[in-house]
């Protein structure tokens, strides 16, 4: 079987959806290609209210609303963030995901549960070799959307080398509650990352990330203890997960017409790890790039967006997260109520002009001595 498409767009997550639905609904041809349609990602499930205001996601996607975050310094040191106006909302990423991929359905994608295996580059188009319930089919496209992950496949098979990654372990645990987004900072449980406790549809998720999977079970283990978590505390059955995180570089957009967005080309922002926002908005730029017909615009268009708060954020996150004295200021600066409001403006309300920027870095240069 084979098939003549305009874009395929491999990866059914935030990036490939919202590509996908933009696409669609400029009249382009588009199959999203998705290897598990009933894949739920480990993640906390932290969305920007902004996020459903901009794509138009129905409110009834949202398991829990979050007015505060808590910075929790190495030696305890404890911050609450007023998030107002804005707030965080926690989704579940299985349902999440699949409204995404019912709305490029909608829009008119044709999505598709199937494995990519290749893309092989012909004259003017690639011929992209598909699995899909044991049968192999090709498929004719112009274009490739590579939104398939930390792990891309597609990445790969352009010879490519993989995303350098961090490793991540969390577990639902029933029987706690909070209300709060909570990020505990220490090298003993959480080196060069930090671990976290966020309010679930039920119970809390917490967890730890750190740059060495090999000692992130041990590292987790001593969070929990922090916590006051029990050993015997039950959780949801599930047990905790561990997953791969890209570390963002910068350094890969796209290759010909092949356009990477998400976690293939690591737009996952530094210090925060937020990656849902940011992948729903690179898939929309990828797809702006090729409704233009110019697959080399969307590293243009994504960069005049994102690239100076996503090279501010690298900086923060090389200085504040390489000790533990950084991470302690890093908490203490966040007492100061102008810090506050302009941390807000960048994290939550998405606000990346240059003047907000400037005014953070202003702000931290008045009180910190950069060691």
């Amino acid at each position: 079987m084979k098939k003549k498409i305009k874009v395929l767009v491999v990866g059914g997550g935030p990036a490939g959806a919202t590509a996908a639905t933009v696409l669609s609904r400029s009249g382009v041809e588009v199959i999203l290609l998705e290897k598990n349609l009933s894949f739920a990602k480990p993640c906390g499930g932290g969305v920007p209210s902004v996020a459903f205001e901009k794509f138009d996601i129905p409110r009834a996607l949202i398991k829990r609303e979050v007015d505060s975050v808590r910075l929790v310094s190495p030696g305890g040191d404890a911050v609450d963030i007023a998030l107002a106006p804005k707030k965080l909302l926690i989704v579940n990423r299985g349902g999440f995901d699949t409204f995404l991929r019912e709305t490029a359905g909608l829009s008119g994608a044709e999505i598709m549960e199937g494995s990519f295996v290749s893309a092989q580059k012909m004259k003017n188009y690639y011929i992209c070799r598909i699995t899909r319930d044991g049968e192999e089919l090709e498929c004719e496209a112009e274009y490739v959307v590579a939104a398939d992950g930390v792990n891309s496949r597609v990445r790969l098979s352009q010879g490519l080398k993989p995303n350098k990654t961090l490793c991540t372990i969390s577990q639902r645990i029933n029987g706690l509650s909070s209300d709060k987004c909570e990020f505990w900072f220490s090298s003993v449980h959480a080196p060069g990352f930090y671990s976290w406790v966020f309010p679930a549809s039920e119970g809390v998720s917490i967890g730890t990330g750190c740059i060495d999977a090999k000692s992130i079970k041990q590292l987790f283990e001593v969070f929990k203890r922090r916590i006051g978590i029990p050993d015997d505390q039950h959780n949801d059955g599930s047990g905790s997960r561990i997953y791969r995180i890209p570390k963002w570089e910068g350094d890969l957009y796209n290759k010909g017409n092949i356009v990477f967005a998400g976690d293939s080309a690591g737009q996952v922002m530094p210090l925060s790890y937020e990656g849902i926002y940011y992948a729903m908005r690179s898939g929309e730029c990828a797809a702006e790039a090729i409704i233009q017909g110019k697959a080399g615009l969307y590293r243009k268009i994504w960069e005049s967006r994102f690239y100076k708060v996503f090279l501010f954020s690298s900086m923060l996150n090389t200085h504040f997260l390489k000790n533990d004295m950084n991470a302690e200021r890093l908490v203490s600066l966040h007492r100061r109520q102008k810090i506050q409001e302009v941390a807000k403006n960048l994290w939550l309300l998405k606000e990346f002009k240059a003047g907000t920027i400037r005014s953070y870095l202003r702000l931290l240069g008045k009180l910190l001595v950069w060691k």
